[in-house]
C-alpha cells in the first residue's frame, strides 16, 4: 500500500514537472479553433459576452481579430476537449473563445472565458490550475504568470490567456496589459471564498485548493480509491499548504507541499457524520493493513477525547516509543470536518488546527 501511494506522489511531481515544462515550451502558434456557435450572431449571447470582453477601450494597438465562438455546456469537449473534465466538477455554464490582434497581425493573444456560476467556482477552477511552482501576479482577484500564458479570476469568471507570435520575453507586457483591462471590465469585483478566509493565515502561495468532489482532490492529493470523505457537488472544500519543503530532482528543484491543512463543510450535521464514519473506517484500514504487512513500527489510529463537545478529535501515529510520530488529524464539529495531513510537527499541526477551530466557532 506504501509502494502504491510512493508511486502515485511520484507520478504526480512528474505531471507537475511536465506541465511547467509545457507551459514554458509550447509552439507559439495560433491553435485551429471548431466553431460550433458564433456569439455576435445572437443578441443576447452578444450582451453576455459584452458584459466581459471589452470591445472598445482597447490597450493602444489591440483590436478584436474575429468573431467570439461559444461552446456552451457539453460543447466545452469540442473545445478543449480531455481537459474540460475538470470544468465539470464545478458548476460551468459556457465558455466563450476569442482573438485580439496588434498592428502586427501575427502578434495575438487568444483569451478563454469561461462562466462558472459563481466567483466560489470561478476561484475553485482557478486553483485548480494554481500550484505552488507558480508565478503569482495581482490581476482580478488573483493571477498566475508564465511566459506566454496568464490565468486569472474575476466575479464568477476564470480566464485563460495564451499569446502567440511574440520572441522570447515579447509576451509578459501585452498579457498584462490586455488582462488588466478585461478584469476592469468584469463587475463587480470578488473576494476570496468564505472557506478560504477561515484558514488561519500563513498558508504557501500556489497550495489553495478550492473543491466540490473527489476526483479534483484526487488530482492535487491521493487519499485513497474510494470516496471516503463522501464528497459531492454539495459538499464546499478546500485545502491549503503551511509549509513547503524542497526536494531535488537531478538538476530540477521541487516544491513539496507539508503540513496540509483541509476544512470540508457538509449540508448538515447528519451528512458531516457519515462521512467522519466512512473517514475512520478508512483510517483503521490504514491501520490493519500496516499491521497485516508486518511493517515495523505499527500505525496507531487514537480517539484522544471530546474537550469541547461537541468536537471529536481523531489523530493517527505512526511509530512506537521514541519513533512515534503524529502524521495526520481530523476533527469533527458541527457540519465541518478539518485537519492537517503531512504532518511536520505535532507542536504546529496543534496550532493550525486549534486556530481553525477558533475560526469556525
Amino acid at each position: 500500500m506504501r509502494d502504491k501511494t510512493l508511486r502515485r506522489c511520484t507520478n504526480f511531481f512528474i505531471a507537475l514537472l511536465m506541465c511547467l515544462v509545457f507551459a514554458s515550451c509550447r509552439q507559439k502558434e495560433e491553435p485551429s479553433l471548431r466553431r460550433e456557435e458564433v456569439a455576435q450572431e445572437k443578441p443576447e449571447l452578444r450582451a453576455a459576452y459584452e458584459a466581459v470582453l471589452p470591445q472598445t477601450n482597447l490597450p493602444e494597438g489591440w483590436k478584436l481579430a474575429g468573431k467570439v465562438n461559444l461552446y456552451p455546456g457539453k460543447k466545452l469537449y469540442d473545445s478543449i476537449d480531455g481537459a474540460a473534465d475538470r470544468f465539470f466538477q464545478y458548476d460551468f455554464r459556457e465558455q466563450y473563445v476569442v482573438m485580439y490582434s496588434l498592428s502586427n497581425p501575427d502578434q495575438k493573444i487568444q483569451v478563454e472565458v469561461y462562466d462558472v456560476g459563481t466567483p466560489d467556482d470561478a476561484f475553485g477552477i482557478f486553483s485548480c490550475h494554481d500550484n505552488i511552482m507558480s508565478q503569482h501576479t495581482k490581476i482580478g482577484l488573483t493571477a498566475v504568470i508564465s511566459p506566454i500564458n496568464l490565468d486569472f479570476c474575476q466575479g464568477r469568471y476564470f480566464l485563460r490567456l495564451q499569446a502567440f507570435g511574440f520572441g522570447d520575453g515579447e509576451a509578459e507586457k501585452p498579457l498584462r496589459s490586455l488582462a488588466e483591462t478585461i478584469a476592469a471590465n468584469i463587475k463587480p469585483t470578488s473576494e476570496l471564498p468564505q472557506l478560504v478566509r477561515r484558514l488561519p493565515s500563513g498558508y504557501v502561495e500556489g497550495t489553495v485548493l478550492c473543491f466540490h468532489t473527489y476526483p479534483t482532490l484526487t488530482e492535487r492529493r491521493y487519499i485513497a480509491e474510494e470516496n471516503v470523505l463522501n464528497l459531492a457537488k454539495d459538499t464546499n472544500a478546500v485545502l491549503a499548504a503551511y509549509t513547503a519543503e524542497e526536494k531535488k530532482d537531478g538538476e530540477i528543484t521541487l516544491k513539496l507541499e507539508k503540513d496540509v491543512m483541509y476544512l470540508i463543510e457538509y449540508p448538515d450535521k447528519a451528512q458531516a457524520q457519515a462521512a467522519r464514519t466512512a473517514y475512520i473506517m478508512h483510517l483503521q484500514k490504514v491501520v490493519n493493513d500496516s499491521r497485516a504487512e508486518g511493517t515495523p513500527p505499527a500505525e496507531m489510529l487514537q480517539l484522544i477525547g471530546l474537550p469541547q463537545e461537541p468536537m471529536e478529535i481523531y489523530q493517527l501515529y505512526k511509530g512506537e516509543g521514541e519513533q512515534r510520530r503524529l502524521i495526520s488529524t481530523m476533527r469533527v464539529f458541527r457540519n465541518y470536518i478539518f485537519g492537517v495531513w503531512d504532518v511536520t510537527t505535532e507542536a504546529r499541526t496543534k496550532i493550525l488546527v486549534n486556530g481553525l477551530s477558533a475560526n469556525l466557532k
